[in-house]
């Protein structure tokens, strides 16, 4: 019996004990700040440590991920510049917690895709107070004493008016990357090598990319611009974004800022509906890379093709694109470049672009045709013409020896006479060697074809040797007519002061450019240049009227072309139309001339 009544005692005794015994942490407990948590180094010197920190919410990260968490911003911040006042906290239940919400973890350091990060948390203690949190004002560029390193997980606002200067990920990853000013290719403006190396990283300082704060990858409805991405509704490069804040994220692809609000977009590069005038007795000369026509005529089964479209749809839908672009164009002559390779037949992918061309064109287009099939590789260039305005005169010739073997595209050249004149001209459209897809053989023979680190990525020799080649092939009057003028247009692959576009002008050929409103036709990786040019023999370069980069590819996001990849039904309707606008991935250089 007393051994019955001692047990109630014992269990109440024992339930005492647990409910008077202290938590081993609590909001007055000892804390490591978390600049020192951070460092000034890349990693956390505290790496792998258990730590306690304190800090307020800024903003929940990525709760739709597997990695959901917090950012966790100090309530007082140290004197360092060099250490971030910023924390990612690995947390599953951080939806519990919003923003202003002080609290008091306990975590190991660890570095998550180089983030210095809290994980594997034990403890969390919501604690008293309401911080007055606020954004570190930062402008770009970054000054020499600041990197984004030093800003690692911090709430940031930056004052002034970024421009957008990528849109290739909008629709992959919903991201843009805006930076103090348009950034320019360095070797479009500086000479490839130290200079050109030097003025690249100082652009790493200006760039900035802006997320979405999504995990989700081709998210839908696109988050740029807030007012909703459509056909008609686009985000150029250009464009400024005002009002830009939020905190610094980091993973394996680098820094990203996940805004904390909407930014504002403003439209200050608007599409330009169409090239500049010209008068009717004018001659314009215009190349255009189609990215890819291919008809899959010849093939067994035409579907998918070895490049291009996928599927009929979407070939209908490339087609209905360029031909939109072609027609506004009214242009005489026009270099055709990724052609499908296919022959000049019926079906072919020339003929077929000719032949929808010639539905809406006022002045109906005639293909030149080579006797010689311009080389072996998947794609070829091709001439068209307008037989109203200008006549054959000669042979078309195509060169197929080296270097147009392999690597380097066979160029095409015609001679044509521009009937309001009487003047003879010499055109020869080209399509180089491309940067990527860097040799694997590491062989002496193709040592000199890998990148040198000089700003020109790979194959440049390949593209010199191309340069030198052409001038030297012109030089016999390939289509057996003389004429004193003379056009070299086309891809060369080769931005404005790299080696080949110089070894023509050495070879006496005139660069022709705008000099008052310079354009250019191709974006990559945020920066804009030309890898499409127009150089003219000196004779012809005299009657230069105006050369023009049309703006309706390389500003416009890769989202709104003619592909259905990625896009659902509902995108694919709100995204596409039948406009030139992202026809393809470079813009045509239109070159007009005036005899008189």
């Amino acid at each position: 019996m007393r051994l019955k009544m001692l047990m109630p005692l014992v269990a109440v005794l024992l339930s005492l004990t647990a409910c008077s015994k202290p938590e081993t942490l609590n909001c007055d407990s000892a804390y490591q700040a978390i600049a020192v948590i951070q460092g000034n180094t890349e990693q956390s010197p505290l790496l792998g440590q258990q730590v306690v920190t304190r800090g307020a919410v800024i903003a929940n990260v990525y709760p739709d991920s597997p990695l959901p968490g917090l950012m966790l911003q100090s309530l007082n911040a140290d004197d360092d510049q060099q250490t971030s006042e910023g924390l990612f906290i690995q947390l599953a239940e951080a939806s519990d917690y919003q923003q202003g919400d002080v609290l008091l973890l306990q975590g190991t350091v660890a570095e998550i895709n180089d983030l210095t990060s809290l994980t594997d948390i034990s403890h969390v203690s919501r604690c008293a107070g309401e911080p007055q949190l606020s954004a570190t004002a930062v402008k770009l560029p970054l000054s020499d004493q600041l990197n984004f390193e030093a800003l690692e997980g911090m709430w940031l606002s930056f004052p002034q008016d970024l421009i957008v200067t990528d849109s290739y990920q909008l629709g992959r990853y919903g991201e843009l990357i805006l930076a103090d000013e348009r950034l320019i290719v360095p070797t479009e403006i500086k000479l490839p090598g130290t200079e050109a190396n030097q003025y690249g990283e100082q652009q790493l300082r200006r760039m900035l990319v802006l997320d979405d704060g999504s995990w989700q990858e081709n998210p839908e409805p696109t988050p740029y611009p807030p007012s909703g991405l459509t056909a008609d509704n686009s985000v150029r490069l250009g464009d400024t974004v005002r009002g830009v804040n939020g905190f610094l994220f980091q993973d394996e692809r680098g820094y990203r800022l996940i805004p904390t609000d909407i930014p504002q977009f403003i439209n200050t590069n608007p599409r330009p509906a169409a090239p500049l005038a010209k008068q009717p007795d004018d001659l314009r000369v215009a190349v255009f890379n189609v990215l890819n026509f291919f008809t899959g005529h010849g093939q067994a089964e035409p579907f998918p093709t070895r490049r291009g479209a996928r599927t009929q749809e979407d070939l209908a839908r490339q087609q209905a694109k360029l031909i939109s672009a072609l027609a506004a164009m009214d242009a005489d002559i026009i270099g055709l470049l990724e052609l499908e390779n296919n022959g000049y037949g019926s079906g072919s992918a020339i003929a077929t672009l000719v032949a929808a061309l010639n539905e809406v064109a006022t002045k109906p287009y005639a293909i030149v045709e080579t006797a010689q099939t311009p080389g072996t590789d998947a794609i070829k260039v091709g001439l068209i013409y307008r037989p109203s305005a200008i006549s054959e005169a000669g042979v078309a010739a195509t060169q197929t020896a080296a270097p147009f073997n392999r690597l380097n595209r066979a160029p095409v050249a015609q001679t044509f006479q521009h009937l309001a004149s009487g003047k003879t001209l010499t055109v020869a459209v080209n399509h180089f060697k491309s940067k990527g897809s860097c040799p694997r053989d590491d062989s002496p023979q193709y040592q000199l074809q890998a990148d040198q680190n000089d700003g020109q990525a790979c194959w440049n020799a390949a593209r010199v040797g191309a340069s030198k080649a052409l001038s030297q092939w012109l030089a016999t009057n390939p289509t057996g007519t003389t004429s004193a003028h003379s056009l070299i247009m086309g891809d060369l692959n080769a931005y404005r002061m790299e080696d080949p576009v110089r070894a023509l002008e050495q070879a006496g050929w005139h660069y022709l450019h705008d000099e008052q409103n310079p354009g250019f036709s191709y974006a990559f990786r945020g920066r804009s240049g030309s890898l499409d040019h127009a150089l003219a023999s000196p004779e012809l370069a005299a009657y230069l009227s105006t050369l023009e980069h049309w703006s309706i590819n390389a500003d416009e996001p890769v989202l709104l072309d003619y592909s259905s990849r990625y896009k659902s039904a509902e995108a694919q309707q709100r995204l596409y139309g039948a406009t030139p606008y992202r026809s393809s991935d470079h813009d045509p250089v239109i070159v007009t001339f005036r005899f008189q």
